[in-house]
């Protein structure tokens, strides 16, 4: 036992890299919020508070919107598709993904002599401090748009000068496979089980000394199995463990701690 306390860090809560900040690295110093030395002929409007740039919720609108309530970024993200919100669900779960924003900033630019704007759906920092920027699309009927695509390649473009890379995702990618989404839809909705950190401790040290073990065996060391499985859930929202996600979730998924290869929690 004294061996693991020796070689296991404790978990730091702390995230590094804020993606606020990810966004305004690029940024002229002296004129960071508006971006105006991008390049010549682009301009990034982000807003100070880490907020949508546009309100989605107005009462008069025929499609779908609503607000999705993230335990990972620590905000409530309106959107005005389900696709959007299936988004959310995937980032929330996923591992690779630090934080995220719905409708984080504006693009102005000069295309063949004519000021366009371009509202990015979202926007994801990875783990690794990457930034994407993200389009959501029910289908590809969208590219059959001559503008839209020069669009949509300019905003490419943009992002490539930075560092950072444009994504677009269509309906399909986001519900398939079935076996992945079902288990996407579950995880997230317990992201908000409580937890405390003796009980990160307890499964840091348990799957730090053992390797990938199955889901039911580490949740019988936090207790009653059910209430554990759910902790579990919300630990993997919170990038803690991460769950395997190929095949349907059972007492046999597997479950690895998340680490930075040093013994150290992400």
């Amino acid at each position: 036992m004294n061996q693991v306390h020796d070689d296991f860090r404790a978990p730091n809560f702390q995230l590094s890299t804020d993606l606020n900040e990810a966004l305004l690295a690029p940024a002229c110093p002296a004129e960071r919020h508006s971006w105006e030395h991008l390049t010549a002929q682009a301009t990034l409007v982000l807003p100070t508070n880490g907020c949508s740039i546009r309100s989605i919720i107005t009462g008069r609108r025929i499609i779908t919107t609503g607000v999705y309530a993230s335990r990972k970024s620590g905000r409530a993200h309106p959107y005005e598709s389900m696709n959007e919100r299936a988004f959310f669900m995937h980032c929330e779960v996923d591992t690779n993904i630090v934080d995220y924003r719905a409708q984080p900033f504006r693009f102005e630019f000069v295309m063949d002599g004519t000021k366009r704007t371009y509202i990015a759906d979202a926007v994801a920092l990875l783990a690794d401090g990457s930034v994407e920027v993200i389009e959501i699309k029910n289908d590809s009927r969208f590219l059959k748009d001559p503008d839209y695509q020069l669009k949509l390649s300019a905003v490419a473009d943009i992002c490539s000068q930075v560092g950072w890379s444009f994504r677009i995702f269509l309906r399909e990618a986001l519900y398939t496979p079935t076996t992945r989404w079902q288990a996407i839809e579950d995880i997230q909705s317990w992201a908000f089980t409580a937890y405390t950190t003796a009980d990160v401790f307890q499964v840091a040290q348990y799957l730090y000394r053992r390797g990938s073990r199955e889901l039911g065996e580490v949740a019988d060391c936090l207790g009653r199995r059910a209430l554990g499985i759910a902790k579990l859930k919300a630990m993997m929202v919170a990038r803690i463990v991460d769950i395997d996600l190929s095949k349907p979730l059972n007492n046999q998924t597997r479950v690895t701690l998340i680490t930075d290869g040093m013994g150290e929690l992400v």
